[in-house]
């Protein structure tokens, strides 16, 4: 299992399109996807679930990785939150 945390610099990280990017992003590995908000969490598996989580700028988020290719995917997903959210 690998976990990161990262804090939200971006208002538009709420946007509809990030969240799906960002859950597709997590669909090209075979690992299962976390993410956390607070105390609510939610899989990155659907784009429905995300938006759950209130996520606002300023908010530290976790994402929790557990698979066969969880290095690619932890790097991969801490990637696209440096460069969108």
């Amino acid at each position: 299992m690998k976990q990161f945390s990262y804090v939200l610099t971006q208002d538009s990280a709420r946007q509809t399109r990030h969240m799906s990017d960002l859950v597709r992003e997590a669909a090209r590995f075979q690992s299962r996807v976390q993410l956390q908000n607070g105390l609510q969490a939610v899989p990155l598996g659907a784009t429905r679930s995300v938006p759950q989580l209130d996520m606002q700028c300023g908010n530290r988020v976790t994402v929790t990785v557990e698979g066969k290719d969880e290095e690619a995917a932890v790097a991969a997903i801490q990637n696209y939150f440096v460069a969108n959210m």
